[in-house]
């Protein structure tokens, strides 16, 4: 059954749930005090951060003598953070923090790659659904943005399959689809912004049914999380179709600020860019451009400022006049 493992911090009590514990509630404290009401939104965040390392250390990447302090050391990292900056660009650093404890250069490695051959196997499938709707591009965008609740980041992980149900008769909380069409018939070069492996399979099979002559597909300029890199994205063939090119930049998402020169003449030669997931929305949410925002959304903060759910499927355009969507 093709799915993701939901992994919480409910369950048995362990002794790093215990730590995890005290030490949220005593730097959280002191940052709810410090911080003006603005900045409260960010440490939603926390929780998730937290998690994710937790199950990063649940699957065996480090001996048990070697899980405490590397937990310490990303509580103390924490605690002196900016919480000024997006949540992309904080987990860059937290991210370079991880892999000088864990001395591994790609600890997501496995993960990633188990992820890129699951979807492989239903590539066939995913392509059979396409061909045998009425609307292929539809069902193919459908089930692009299905394919991004395989992040190994939010605290909430979805299952995959019940996600592809759901999406293949759901109206979208928010659906610029139609501009995305004309825009995409009249583009001369699209620029297409992936965010984790897994998720790239089924891009690959919408940018296949787009059949536009002149697509860039951007991926991180070095491993983070489970979002694509380079290698990832040759290995399922994805230069086959599109230009493969990097953000350069190791950030789980493409943060406008520490991008490359060449990403951002690329981003503003395309007539049109497509961007999934959270990460990609949050980096690129304030620049001024003809963007798409393809995602779930995962948790309420993403979900209240495009005035969603959690959950929703969002296919939305970037407001020129107004950039806080």
């Amino acid at each position: 059954m093709l799915a993701i493992v939901q992994i919480g911090l409910l369950g048995k009590k362990s002794k790093i749930v215990d730590l995890v514990a005290a030490h949220i509630a005593s730097f959280l404290s002191v940052m709810y005090a410090k911080l003006n009401i603005i900045m409260d939104i960010s440490l939603d965040c926390i929780p998730c951060i937290v998690n994710s390392f937790l199950r990063l250390l649940k699957s065996g990447i480090l001996p048990d003598a070697e899980k405490e302090p590397a937990l310490r050391r990303l509580l103390d990292f924490l605690a002196g953070a900016d919480y000024r900056q997006s949540p992309p660009a904080l987990g860059r650093e937290m991210h370079r923090m991880i892999r000088e404890v864990l001395k591994n250069p790609d600890p997501y490695k496995e993960i990633k790659e188990k992820f890129n051959k699951m979807m492989l196997g239903f590539y066939d499938d995913f392509k059979k659904m396409v061909q045998q709707t009425n609307d292929p591009f539809d069902m193919a965008m459908r089930l692009a943005i299905a394919g991004n609740v395989i992040d190994f980041g939010p605290q909430h992980q979805l299952d995959v399959m019940d996600t592809i149900q759901r999406v293949v008769h759901a109206d979208f909380a928010i659906d610029d689809s139609p501009q995305l069409r004309g825009d995409l018939q009249d583009a001369s070069t699209v620029l297409y912004v992936g965010d984790n492996c897994g998720e790239i399979v089924i891009d690959k099979l919408f940018i296949e049914m787009m059949n536009h002559p002149n697509v860039y597909f951007v991926v991180r300029g070095g491993p983070v999380l489970n979002d694509a890199t380079v290698d990832d994205a040759q290995k399922i063939g994805m230069n086959q179709l599109a230009k493969v090119v990097t953000t350069g930049d190791d950030a789980p998402g493409a943060v406008w600020e520490t991008t490359s020169d060449d990403f951002k003449k690329l981003f503003f030669k395309a007539d049109m860019v497509i961007a999934k997931g959270q990460g990609n929305l949050e980096g690129l949410i304030d620049v001024k451009h003809n963007i798409y925002f393809l995602l779930v959304t995962k948790c309420d903060l993403i979900a209240n400022r495009v005035g969603a759910k959690t959950g929703d499927f969002i296919v939305k355009k970037a407001d020129l006049n107004n950039m806080d969507i």
